[in-house]
């Protein structure tokens, strides 16, 4: 009786613990963690294709230097782009997000492992 005690007791902890790692980690880009920098006012998809409201293009385009940036995720109307570092501020482990609609920078998220 005492093992099936601490038996369930260990796979309740080890539950526990597990959801609340899997929990943080969704969450761990979701946030701007800070602004980028030097970006332009928008970007630009590649010729040929249009910004809408169904989807997040890729890849993004620089309209002043011709900078592609490609996108690692979407959600909920924004697109996680990898930038090569330190490229608008963004460091190793930091995707670049935008407003797919419009392709203005929003600021910089974790995630990526550049």
């Amino acid at each position: 009786m005492k093992t099936l005690k601490y038996g369930i007791f260990g796979a309740l902890f080890a539950t526990l613990l597990l959801g609340c790692g899997t929990s943080q980690k969704s969450n761990s880009n979701t946030h701007i963690t800070k602004q980028a920098q030097d970006t332009p006012e928008a970007f630009v998809p590649a010729q040929g294709i249009a910004l809408d409201n169904a989807s997040c293009k890729s890849p993004m385009i620089d309209p002043r230097d011709g900078t592609e940036i490609l996108m690692v995720s979407a959600e909920n109307g924004f697109g996680n782009y990898k930038v090569t570092p330190p490229k608008y501020g963004v460091q190793p482990g930091e995707l670049l997000r935008l407003d797919c609609q419009t392709g203005k920078p929003i600021g910089i998220v974790k995630g990526g492992g550049n």
